[in-house]
């Protein structure tokens, strides 16, 4: 079996690059270990970290009468997830290039299950908070390295790629659906705690599962462009909390922090420019379909999971129902999403991948007009829901797969990374901004920014003629 540790790089006499920058792609996958047990083993841990992305929302309300919290607690308990999944989803894609997918995967899935203890056992709201912050820590290494893992064993399996990305939107599909129900019948059967406990048990098994079968993958030689990284995620920190708290906060305070996030993207840029060997080459961002792919990812998201927010504490505040019962008044979204997730490698295979993602972004901006008008009558809503979890089952998939064609050589994990970070910080302003609208209001709103993403796709987002490499950033 070879080793995780950095093998000295040789130059590849065709690219002029170092077969140790090549992150994920330095060492061959064993024979033994067959792509498929690969993409379970991933799939098992990507579906854990989302589950608790749309169970939190479910469990809130029993963590807010335990603790007699306040709503802006209670919007921390909520958001210190996605905020950290967020924060640093582009710095676990940088640590899987470095030292290797298998080990930051298996990493993640370790402090994720610790985390989940100390919210399990949180004797303050303020604790659960820390709990729900550390878990998106060990989300944000768990999500970029299953993907750069999935890309290395299928990229030269011909016309598997997009399916197995497809199945790994699946998993996050299933994840989502499973979140609802899993937490609101822990909370029902028992409470927020035995949830915490639940997910804590799982990531031990799918770590036990994962780390015979996972293939131990050599990092890259480079050392970490440290600089980067913290300003990256003092950025995204910064711009989470301002728009989590935007509404609180003094005009002054809210000036200096705009102030402060535009200095840090301004030193962020002139760091990597710079930078020998950085995080996310300039000529990456200056790559325009690139770039707009990660807006579709953060917009989109925040249209999905806005509305996702929305509909799953309506069903509880207007419609009168328990944790449980909203989290099945969910299933149909999670039906289709979970089928159009499955079906996405046979829809890219006809309409390609940028028509795939014009149609689910049409589907979630379509349906999200329409969802208001219905909202008082559940049986009315159940179409609008499959149509709306089918867009976002042909959009995740698809915005994966046309950030990885982009990549540079040797960045496929900062790449995944800013997928999986942008799902993230699309949830975690949607909760901040949306949420707070209600139901009607908010779902008008997130149909608003759905079209943006719409507008983007339509005018930015292509997929083919890779970058060889980021190279030219390194002075």
């Amino acid at each position: 079996m070879r080793s995780e540790h950095p093998s000295p790089p040789v130059p590849d006499a065709a690219t002029g690059t170092h077969a140790g920058d090549v992150g994920a792609r330095a060492a061959p996958a064993p024979r033994r270990r067959s792509p498929g047990t690969v993409l379970a083993s991933t799939s098992l841990g990507t579906l854990l970290v989302i589950l608790l992305t749309s169970g939190l929302n479910i469990a809130s309300p029993a963590i807010r009468t335990t603790f007699d919290a306040g709503d802006t607690a209670i919007g921390w308990v909520l958001s210190g997830y996605t905020l950290a999944f967020a924060m640093l989803s582009l710095t676990g894609g940088a640590l899987t290039d470095r030292f290797g997918a298998r080990r930051v995967f298996l990493a993640g899935l370790g402090v994720f299950c610790a985390a989940s203890l100390v919210a399990a056992a949180a004797p303050t709201v303020a604790l659960v908070v820390v709990g729900t912050f550390g878990e998106g820590v060990g989300a944000a290494l768990v999500l970029p390295s299953a993907l750069a893992m999935i890309q290395f064993v299928y990229e030269d399996v011909p016309g598997r790629l997009s399916w197995a990305i497809g199945i790994w939107a699946g998993a996050n599909a299933l994840g989502a659906a499973l979140g609802p129900v899993l937490c609101g019948a822990l909370v029902s059967v028992s409470s927020w705690r035995a949830m915490f406990v639940a997910v804590a048990v799982l990531a031990v098994v799918f770590a036990l599962i994962g780390r015979p079968v996972l293939p131990p993958l050599r990092g890259g030689a480079a050392r970490l462009d440290l600089p980067g990284l913290l300003l990256m995620v003092v950025l995204l920190g910064l711009v989470a909390f301002l728009a989590h708290d935007w509404r609180a906060l003094p005009p002054a305070v809210l000036a200096a922090g705009a102030v402060a996030a535009c200095a840090a993207a301004w030193l962020f840029g002139r760091v990597e420019r710079r930078s020998p060997a950085p995080m996310l080459p300039p000529s990456q961002l200056r790559d325009v379909p690139f770039s707009a792919n990660a807006v579709v990812t953060v917009v989109g998201t925040a249209a999905f999971f806005g509305t996702l927010y929305l509909t799953s504490m309506g069903f509880q505040d207007e419609l009168g129902m328990t944790p449980f019962q909203a989290g099945l008044a969910l299933l149909p979204l999670a039906g289709g999403n979970i089928v159009a997730a499955l079906a996405a490698g046979r829809v890219i295979g006809r309409l390609g991948v940028r028509g795939a993602m014009i149609l689910g972004s049409v589907l979630v901006a379509g349906v999200l007009v329409v969802i208001p008008l219905l909202f008082g009558h559940y049986a009315a809503l159940v179409l609008p829901l499959i149509l709306l979890g089918a867009g976002w089952g042909l959009l995740v998939p698809t915005t994966s797969t046309a950030g990885l064609a982009r990549a540079h050589r040797g960045k496929e994990g900062v790449a995944s990374g800013v997928t999986a970070g942008g799902r993230e910080l699309g949830a975690a302003l949607a909760a901040a901004v949306l949420l707070p609208l209600g139901v009607r209001a908010g779902v008008w709103s997130a149909a608003a920014v759905g079209l943006v993403s719409l507008a983007v796709v339509v005018l930015w987002v292509r997929v083919h003629d890779r970058p060889a490499s980021g190279t030219g950033d390194r002075g």
